[in-house]
């Protein structure tokens, strides 16, 4: 069984856990192949597309059996980008990963597998990230035992209506400092210290903010 990973966004968090991915699958017994553009999707089993922007087209999607999107949401709700932040600043410590197959319609294909990780409400970007990343981990791993033994099973997504979720940028860790720190905790938690630092302005002038746990040092 020949299966892909991709990932096409260029500064994803899961790069850092790609050589992890890859071993784990190769542990299995999976031939497995890591690309970083649609253009060297190539015929298979499985594509996983993880950390992907790029919609794929009718002719990509013919080439792979299962062409899996990996959406950290409790899908249906949740479609559309940043959704680990955007649940977060919701005050929301139960995250959700959904594997569930392309679909010309965004994030609306026929779901396989749907777990959650928790939250205390203390964690930080990193920590945040390789919780994800390990449940993304385990579910890949699970797809592929479920498909070796002929046991998936397939949900259809219920039709609902629900806001797409709103790509976020770096300038959206912009910190209020007529606010608390406590009331902003949360947008503290998702910035990352070197993608997207948290900042303030001062007499026009610009600052920034990064944030480490005690127990890093």
């Amino acid at each position: 069984m020949k299966i892909t990973v991709m990932i096409d966004i260029k500064d994803s968090f899961f790069l850092d856990y790609k050589k992890k991915l890859v071993k784990k699958i190769e542990e299995k017994g999976f031939k497995v192949n890591f690309i970083n553009n649609r253009k060297k999707i190539s015929k298979g089993n499985v594509l996983f597309c993880i950390s992907c922007k790029s919609i794929l087209k009718e002719n990509e999607l013919c080439k792979n059996n299962f062409n899996i999107i990996v959406h950290p949401s409790k899908l249906p709700k949740g479609k559309g980008s940043a959704s680990v932040a955007h649940e977060i600043l919701k005050k929301k410590n139960k995250i959700y990963i959904t594997l569930f197959e392309a679909s010309k319609k965004l994030d609306s294909g026929n779901i396989y597998l749907q777990d959650y990780f928790d939250l205390s409400g203390l964690e930080l970007n990193d920590e945040i990230r390789y919780k994800q990343a390990n449940l993304t981990i385990k579910l890949v791993l699970k797809f592929l035992e479920l498909l070796k033994n002929n046991k998936l099973e397939i949900k259809k997504q219920k039709k609902i209506k629900e806001k797409i979720l709103k790509k976020r940028y770096p300038d959206d860790s912009k910190l209020n400092i007529n606010k608390s720190i406590k009331s902003q905790i949360n947008l503290l938690r998702i910035c990352d210290n070197k993608r997207y630092p948290a900042f303030f302005y001062f007499r026009k002038k610009k600052f920034f903010i990064k944030i480490f746990d005690s127990n890093d040092g």
